[in-house]
C-alpha cells in the first residue's frame, strides 16, 4: 500500500456540522500521566455523566443535531449516556478506545483501537458507526501509515487532518476530499472531512482556545461565508468547554493554557453560536436528500 495517497476533491455542498469530542477534562495528550489509563491517578473528578444530559438538553432546545466522537473508555463507563446520544437523534462516531496519539500506537495497536471502539459503540447503539476522529488530530498528515487502517476497520470517513499548525499541517486540504491508496494488495479509500479553519492564510482553528477567544460575531461570520461559498464547515467543541466553570483538576503549562484560556463566559457565547447557525451532524450532511 502506497504511503502517499491520491487526493480527490469532493463537493458535499454547504453545511455547518457540529462535532463534539466526548472526553473528560483530563483526556489531554499534553499530560501523559493523565491520558494514559495505566499512569492516571485514581480519584480524578469526572464530569461527563452530568455534562452530557445538559448538552443534549441544550441541543434539543435549539433544535440542533451533532456528531459525537466518543472515546471507548468513556463508552464503557457510561453506556447509558452513549445510548441517550443516539436516541436523541445525534450521530455517534469513534474517538478511538483511548485518548492516545496515533503516532504512539503501533499498527497492530491502532488496528485494535479502531476496530474495537467501532464494535463497542455499535453494540451499544445498535446501528453502524462509520466516522472516526483521532485523539488530538494525531494523524497530522495524509501520508500517515495508519490512516488506511480506518478503511480496513470499516469506517467510511475521518475528521482528523487539521489544516493548521500544531494539530496538523497548513498543506492539509481545508475542504472535504477523498484519500485513495493503491498497492499490490488492492485499493483503500477514505473520505476526509477536516475541521474548519478561518482567518484566511492564518488557518486558525474555529474551536479550542482560539475559537473561545474570538468574538462570536467573527466565528459566526466565518461559518456564514463558508456556507455562502458552498463549503461544508466542521465546528468542534468539548463538553468541558461549556460548563461555565474552570476544570475540576489542575492543569499547568501549555495544557492549562489550552484548557482555561477564553473559558469565562464561553457557555453563553456558545449558546448564541448554536442558535445562530443551522448546525447538523456529519451523517445528515452526507445524506443526498438533505435540504
Amino acid at each position: 500500500m502506497s504511503s502517499e495517497p491520491a487526493v480527490q476533491p469532493v463537493d458535499l455542498g454547504p453545511a455547518c456540522c457540529l462535532t463534539i469530542d466526548v472526553e473528560e477534562w483530563y483526556h489531554t495528550c499534553l499530560v501523559p500521566s493523565l491520558v494514559d489509563p495505566e499512569l492516571r491517578p485514581a480519584g480524578l473528578t469526572e464530569e461527563l455523566d452530568a455534562l452530557l444530559p445538559d448538552l443534549l438538553e441544550l441541543l434539543a432546545r435549539c433544535g440542533r443535531r451533532a456528531t459525537f466522537f466518543v472515546l471507548g473508555e468513556v463508552a464503557r463507563r457510561l453506556p447509558g449516556r452513549v445510548r441517550q446520544i443516539a436516541e436523541a437523534g445525534h450521530e455517534v462516531a469513534s474517538h478511538s478506545l483511548w485518548h492516545l496519539r496515533v503516532s504512539e500506537r503501533s499498527a497492530e495497536q491502532f488496528r485494535g483501537d479502531a476496530a474495537g471502539s467501532r464494535r463497542l459503540l455499535e453494540d451499544l447503539i445498535g446501528r453502524p458507526v462509520v466516522g472516526f476522529r483521532a485523539p488530538e488530530w494525531s494523524f497530522r498528515f495524509r501520508s500517515h501509515p495508519h490512516l488506511p487502517l480506518l478503511d480496513e476497520a470499516g469506517y467510511r470517513w475521518d475528521s482528523s487532518l487539521a489544516p493548521y499548525l500544531g494539530a496538523g499541517r497548513w498543506s492539509n486540504p481545508r475542504d472535504p476530499h477523498r484519500l485513495v491508496w493503491t498497492g499490490p494488495e488492492g485499493e483503500r479509500s477514505l473520505l476526509e472531512i477536516p475541521p474548519f479553519s478561518w482567518a484566511g492564510p492564518l488557518h486558525l482553528p474555529a474551536g479550542s482556545w482560539t475559537g473561545r477567544l474570538a468574538r462570536i460575531s467573527w466565528v459566526e461570520g466565518a461559518f456564514r461565508r463558508a456556507l455562502a461559498r458552498g463549503r461544508l464547515a466542521v465546528g468542534v467543541v468539548h463538553p468541558w468547554e461549556i460548563t461555565g466553570r474552570p476544570t475540576p483538576g489542575t492543569l499547568t503549562g501549555f495544557a492549562g493554557f489550552v484548557h482555561e484560556t477564553g473559558r469565562e463566559g464561553y457557555r453563553e457565547r456558545f449558546e448564541k453560536l448554536l442558535s445562530a447557525l443551522p448546525w447538523t451532524s456529519i451523517a445528515e450532511a452526507l445524506t443526498p436528500t438533505r435540504g
